[in-house]
């Protein structure tokens, strides 16, 4: 029993945690409620396309690079060059994301390309620790004054945080994602389901156990202690030399399955860890979400418009087929985005915008209202808390984008599966 370790959820979290303590020499059991793997990281196959939910980025070098290459999982793909339009007051501008495209862009004056050009060479080596009181829009009070300067600021903490939050978002987590995002991103070759299967396939050399379409719907403890899980619904009569699925004396029929555990790693969104362990003191959070519309063309109408960003407004488009192996011969993939709230139309006209045409040369197109990009807003210190991956209560671990043990979105789902990974094996 004691190097038996459940893990709920099989996206990036529970895969990484899963490695990691099957090569340490747990016994590792996986249980995913879906019949398939991977979580929000899915990529679906439409026509010879590959549909990512909504446009994901891989940031280089950041925690979620760091976990896979210490796993020993590539990560392929195209590295997109930092141009592309500003778009403002429904004009569009070169965006100023390098020196050449600063100097010649025309959306700032004299002054603050200066003040930009300053602000850029020190967000490149800036230690956002002290900041860590602030939000984003405190930190762009406090250095920037032009109003243009200001919203183009604005808009690349969106680009690379996802977020439009900037009056909630805390500035130290912002000020590192746009370290990494200046640095480069990659756009995964086949979609994020490839690092999804490099994971399954490490997982299962490992020796990790999976049982899919089973829905864990509690987390038994006698208040110290993890005792076990409870599966819904389900009538297992499994047994071998190491765990036993189901005993007779443990089941329950108005209840379910109960199987015995001492460890319990919980990779599962924050509403899923309330439901199985309601009796914990569950910080609150706040989701991020976004519009996104994702779109298969026969080929691109207009192929060098590949990437614009919204300044006055919180808008995204990116051809992302251009940089990564995507689609068919000819083909291209391409994303449309609002962050936050938005209209299908809204994108519709994004797109009519930068590929006129687009209409009548569609395969497939699909439409995600409210996207989650992230279960959790990172906020300031001192404003909210989140969840570490250790819990109070023994035997019981979180991994997840929304804990806390460094970095935002999925570099967060990797950096907290491997602390909780090391926290259990150093628990013996």
């Amino acid at each position: 029993m004691s190097k038996n370790v459940i893990i709920v959820g099989g996206g990036l979290a529970g895969l990484s945690a899963a490695v990691f303590l099957a090569r340490a020499g747990r016994t590792v059991t996986i249980f995913e409620r879906r019949r398939y793997l991977g979580g929000r990281a899915v990529t679906h196959l439409r026509h010879g396309y590959r549909f990512n939910l909504g446009p994901h980025a891989f940031y280089r070098n950041g925690l979620g690079w760091n976990v896979l290459r210490e796993l020993g999982i590539p990560v392929r793909g195209g590295i997109p060059k930092p141009r592309g339009v500003a778009i403002l007051g429904g004009e569009q501008y070169k965006l100023p994301t390098n020196p050449w495209s600063l100097l010649t862009t025309s959306i700032f004056g004299p002054k603050a390309k200066a003040k930009a050009a300053m602000l850029l060479l020190r967000i490149r080596r800036i230690d956002p620790k002290p900041y860590a009181s602030m939000t984003v829009r405190e930190w762009i009070d406090a250095n920037a004054s032009e109003e243009r300067l200001r919203q183009v600021l604005e808009a690349m903490f969106r680009l690379a945080t996802y977020s439009d939050r900037a009056d909630l978002q805390s500035a130290s987590a912002a000020l590192a994602h746009l370290r990494l995002a200046i640095r480069g991103v990659v756009y995964v070759d086949e979609g994020w389901q490839k690092i999804v299967d490099s994971l399954h396939s490490a997982a299962v050399a490992s020796g990790v156990n999976f049982v899919t379409s089973s829905r864990v719907v509690s987390v038994h403890h006698d208040g110290g202690s993890v005792r076990g899980v409870e599966l819904g619904g389900l009538e297992v009569d499994v047994r071998n030399d190491t765990m036993s699925l189901a005993m007779p004396d443990m089941t329950d029929p108005d209840k379910g399955t109960l199987i015995p555990a001492e460890t319990v790693l919980m990779a599962v969104d924050p509403s899923t860890a309330r439901e199985l362990a309601p009796d914990l003191d569950w910080p609150t959070s706040s989701a991020v979400t976004a519009a996104c519309l994702d779109i298969a063309l026969s080929k691109l109408p207009e192929p060098r418009n590949t990437f614009a960003l919204g300044i006055d407004k919180p808008l995204y488009y990116s051809v992302h087929s251009k940089w990564a192996q995507l689609t068919p011969k000819g083909g291209a993939l391409l994303h449309a985005m609002k962050y936050g709230e938005g209209t299908e139309g809204e994108l519709e006209t994004l797109v009519d915008e930068m590929q006129p045409g687009w209409r009548e040369l569609i395969v497939h197109r699909r439409f995600l209202p409210a996207m989650t990009v992230s279960n959790a807003l990172v906020e300031p210190e001192g404003r909210s808390s989140r969840m570490r991956a250790v819990t109070p209560v023994r035997g019981l671990y979180v991994a997840g984008d929304w804990v806390d043990e460094g970095g935002i979105l999925s570099d967060a789902a990797f950096a907290s599966a491997r602390a909780a990974a090391k926290a259990i094996l150093a628990a013996g």
